[in-house]
């Protein structure tokens, strides 16, 4: 019951954690039963038929007998980082609910609110099986080993890709007037801040610093337990956050560094887990408290964040709900396409041409689906509230859009899969993987976040592997064989 599979590239589920991840998604359909069912209204009973036929579409993986489940296939981590973390941030309390408001859909009543979060969870196990169907109907591919590269300098090289992101804050801190200006640009309008005046792509070079950490652990797996490791880490992710105030972009790569390291020690420790969650809880509840903060005084020094770590877990409990529910960018799409807003028959998608693109050298780029979503839905043209890939396949192509979408995304991940389970010691492929498994779905911001990050890792990795004068590395690492770091 608890052997775990040393061949697995994946990280091998046991028999007793697939037993769990199957009760934990049952476990929570019974808990909300009696919530739904008591009520009566039937549109109720509506809406929860369809969360569990969502429910029997996410455990269908752990079941399936042929299908040998990994912690870190594509298939299974799609599953738990947005299905299972989708039914824990607030789905599941929906289904037993119900939704009374929505921000974009004021004037629809509880009861036709309920009808389309019923039609959006229907639209999410037929995304299900047709993911399960595109990864197994996608051929088979052959795909050869590659040579694994010699790599050094890497604390050196990591360090001057952090101070490339460094260079960029200075740069934005000295248009805007000093540091706190660009502290406090989350309480301004986006049109307003410093980036709007000379370019997004110094924001761009402000958050490549957090990829180099990530390469130099791909190519060496025992960086991990080095303190410049770490020093550089964090001093690129809070330059990352300074720029940006992205909570999730400070987070997710503390969570990929834990990935990696599973993956190459094909261990699962789950105290780590358990501890990780609970400092994430506070870490992002104390980040959005200052942001919020920002945007209530008019200069840094009036900044006061208040709260304290039970505060902060409970706002982040908060949050994490309300974006399942009333400020939802998926039902707001179901809700108003095609009756009040017509399909875009492929327009969103057509912005992922021009990701790598600056405004300032382009002008006006096609928006992603965000963007429109804020627009033509929401009205409110200075943010961006993404639909999900549902919401996005829909609005583009109807109830056809989300079967073909997610077909296509099936056969993309087996051959990712394929890449990977070859060349799971290479640190390219590794990288591109981990990237693929937190970032890449059938959703324009998701794509947008990928090669945003894959395009500098490949570059960050290529100056990993050019030799560095060892005159400059008298007491640093020599050049080391990937071989013998190998996941």
């Amino acid at each position: 019951m608890f052997r775990r599979s040393p061949d697995s590239p994946f990280v091998g589920m046991t028999p007793a954690e697939r037993i769990t991840a199957v009760c934990v998604i049952l476990s929570i359909g019974l808990i909300g039963a009696p919530f739904a069912l008591s009520t009566e209204d039937a549109g109720r009973a509506v809406l929860f038929c369809a969360f569990l036929a969502y429910l029997g579409a996410l455990a269908l993986p752990f079941v399936w007998p042929l299908f040998k489940a990994g912690i870190f296939h594509p298939i299974v981590f799609y599953v738990i980082w947005v299905g299972v973390r989708g039914l824990l941030e607030g789905q599941a309390i929906l289904a037993a609910t119900g939704l009374d408001y929505h921000r974009a859909l004021g004037a629809l009543s509880s009861r036709e609110l309920n009808g389309l979060v019923a039609k959006a969870f229907l639209l999410e196990a037929v995304a299900l099986l047709a993911l399960y169907m595109g990864y197994t109907l996608a051929p088979r591919l052959w795909t050869s080993s590659m040579k694994l590269p010699r790599t050094g300098g890497l604390f050196f090289k990591t360090a001057a890709w952090v101070g490339v992101s460094g260079v960029a804050l200075l740069v934005l801190a000295s248009v805007g007037g000093g540091l706190e200006t660009v502290l406090m640009q989350r309480g301004i309008p986006s049109d307003q801040r410093i980036a709007a005046l000379i370019g997004g792509h110094w924001n761009y070079l402000a958050t490549i610093g957090g990829v180099a950490p990530l390469v130099w652990l791909a190519c060496e797996v025992r960086a991990i337990r080095r303190p410049t490791f770490w020093f550089l880490l964090f001093t690129a992710l809070a330059i990352k956050f300074s720029v940006t105030g992205s909570r999730g972009g400070t987070v997710i790569p503390l969570v990929m560094v834990g990935t990696l390291w599973m993956m190459h020690r094909r261990q699962v420790p789950y105290r780590v887990i358990v501890l990780g969650i609970v400092v994430t809880l506070v870490v992002v509840g104390g980040l959005g408290q200052y942001r919020s903060a920002t945007q209530k005084v008019n200069s840094f020094g009036e900044v006061n964040v208040q709260g304290g770590l039970s505060d902060w877990v409970l706002t982040t409990v908060e949050e994490l709900q309300s974006g399942g529910g009333e400020n939802s960018g998926k039902i707001a799409v179901l809700g108003r396409v095609p009756t009040q807003v017509p399909y875009l028959w492929g327009e969103s998608y057509l912005s992922i041409p021009f990701i790598f693109i600056p405004s300032a050298m382009w002008g006006e780029k096609p928006d992603a689906a965000g963007k429109l979503n804020a627009i033509r839905i929401y009205e409110r043209p200075l943010t961006a509230i993404p639909p999900g890939p549902i919401g996005e396949a829909y609005w583009n192509f109807s109830y056809a859009g989300v079967l073909m979408v997610f077909l296509i995304y099936g056969a993309l991940l087996k051959v990712l899969s394929a890449f990977y389970r070859t060349n799971s010691g290479h640190p390219l492929v590794i990288i591109i993987f981990l990237y693929a498994l937190f970032y890449l779905q059938p959703h324009s911001p998701s794509v947008y976040a990928f090669f945003h990050a894959v395009v500098p890792a490949m570059v960050i990795l290529a100056t990993f592997i050019m030799p560095l004068d060892r005159r400059l590395l008298k007491h640093g690492a020599r050049s080391r064989n990937a071989v013998t770091h190998s996941i």
